[in-house]
């Protein structure tokens, strides 16, 4: 994920809030990107490692935290969390399908992998989708016009107090 090319007149106005679906496509990807994350992670840690409860829990708070810096860089307009959640989600399915291969015949564990397969793919569909791109654009325009109306503010209290003096 890219920053538009298309160069930006000054008579663009960015408003305070996005095109109502790319809102929505925003949220289904959150959703849909936290459920996912947390089951692929459960089933990882179960499958390929044996950590205690508390060990357990430790790196899912860990992983949610970071988790939650990233989505809030993407409400600020950063391409890189959002590819970086895109590679995140990649690695952790990758890791997790040879446990989908070889998983064993519990009945009770069978839909939480298939439950945290379908949402992962729904989450890579939400974050390639055209309307979450046009969210983070909308967002990073709409930080880029806030540091220039500030700079020019900041230009304007500079040349009034230069003035007074």
């Amino acid at each position: 994920m890219k920053p538009s090319n298309v160069p930006k007149s000054d008579n663009d106005i960015v408003g305070l809030l996005p095109p109502t679906k790319s809102i929505l496509a925003f949220l289904l990807s959150t959703m849909s990107m936290l459920f996912s994350i947390g089951t692929l992670n459960y089933i990882i840690l179960r499958f390929y490692l044996n950590f205690s409860i508390e060990g357990e829990l430790l790196y899912l708070l860990v992983t949610i935290i970071l988790f939650c810096g990233f989505n809030f860089a993407v409400t600020r307009g950063s391409f890189f969390a959002a590819t970086m959640f895109e590679y995140y989600l990649t690695v952790l399915f990758i890791i997790f399908l040879p446990s989908v291969l070889l998983m064993d015949s519990q009945k009770q564990s069978i839909p939480i992998y298939f439950l945290g397969m379908s949402c992962a793919l729904l989450t890579f569909w939400a974050l390639n989708n055209k309307h979450y791109q046009i969210f983070v654009q909308y967002r990073f325009d709409a930080v880029e016009d806030r540091k220039e109306a500030l700079a020019e503010l900041e230009a304007e209290i500079k040349a009034s107090n230069s003035k007074i003096k």
